[in-house]
């Protein structure tokens, strides 16, 4: 069993009803890019697996 990596500053500004959310589709393991709430506005982040650990990440297309 590994452990949920958050890369960035922006999941320790979130709102806790939104970190809930954002952890409710890491729990069940859905990766990908998903648009979630934060605060007032909507962002996507995206959720991969490296090793045994999943690291949820902002998503900025290049």
């Amino acid at each position: 069993m590994g452990k949920v990596i958050y890369d960035g500053d922006d999941f320790k500004r979130m709102l806790r009803t939104d970190m809930l959310a954002l952890q409710r589709i890491v729990s069940a393991r859905k990766f990908g890019i998903h648009e979630i709430r934060y605060k007032d506005t909507k962002i996507k982040v995206e959720i991969t697996k490296k090793g045994d650990d999943i690291v949820v990440k902002r998503f900025r297309p290049v």
